[in-house]
């Protein structure tokens, strides 16, 4: 199964302050590179990176596994463990050599068709609200899950902007203390939740399943394990799928409790 863009993003969102950083999409898998270096290879949403000696003692007890049929084992990434996660590229980064440039070839410009992407609407100089994301989106589902977030955590969407080439432009985010509950990707004319649940929260989703969706289950089953737990990503167009990503947050936290 390829790598989901926005796990992908996630990744590249991680490393943002170490330098330039950018993601490539390569034989159905994903490389994401570091002042345009090589770093990371991401496969079926692994993070994964080379066995290199600068690394030994930073990245011991961590697994191993090829990125690929016939590949060189490499380090499994914890994208979770933002420090690690920094200071494993941050020194891979140090010691991996630039790609050699090839001659780029020539080809004819195509003329520009369909909407703007999200990004040149709203560059990164020009932070979006909600309302400003809400309109461009142009489905009430994006504000529906915003009073429901607030209703039921009491927290309200902080607006990021990302960097990464899949996924570039402002996004949000929704966190109760440092828990970070679902991030939201927008597009045009619906949007992608992405939450996380570990081990636990799997498990226990595992005996639900029979009453989520049958699109639901089919990106279940497609989503990999990563240390026990899943990444899913949900596009959400539809009210029953908005239903399914409010029931996965609430696995992962359970709402504040109302004054009486």
């Amino acid at each position: 199964m390829a790598s989901n863009p926005d796990f992908v993003n996630y990744i590249c969102e991680q490393l943002e302050g170490l330098g330039a950083v950018r993601s490539r999409k390569m034989f159905g898998e994903y490389m994401v590179y570091l002042n345009d270096k090589p770093v990371v290879i991401i496969c079926d949403d692994r993070p994964m990176v080379k066995m290199l000696p600068c690394l030994e003692e930073l990245l011991r007890d961590r697994p191993t596994h090829p990125p690929y049929e016939g590949a060189k084992d490499h380090y499994l990434l914890d994208p979770d463990d933002r420090d690690t996660l920094r200071e494993a590229v941050r020194l891979a980064e140090e010691v991996t050599p630039l790609p050699k440039k090839k001659a780029p070839k020539k080809k004819e410009t195509a003329p520009a068709e369909g909407a703007l992407p999200w990004d040149v609407v709203w560059p990164q100089q020009m932070k979006p609200g909600l309302s400003d994301i809400a309109a461009w989106v142009n489905n009430p589902l994006l504000e529906e899950l915003a009073d429901w977030m607030k209703e039921t955590y009491q927290v309200e969407s902080s607006i990021e902007f990302s960097r990464c080439s899949m996924d570039r432009g402002w996004n949000i985010k929704y966190k109760k203390g440092s828990k970070a509950l679902c991030a939201l990707y927008v597009r045009q004319g619906w949007f992608t939740a992405m939450v996380t649940l570990g081990a636990k929260q799997t498990a226990e989703l595992e005996t639900l399943l029979p009453t989520f969706s049958a699109a639901f289950r089919k990106l279940y089953e497609k989503t990999p394990l990563f240390n026990g737990g899943k990444w899913l990503v949900v596009d959400v167009k539809k009210p029953a799928q908005l239903e399914e990503v409010q029931r996965l947050i609430l696995m992962k936290a359970k709402p504040v409790k109302k004054e009486a």
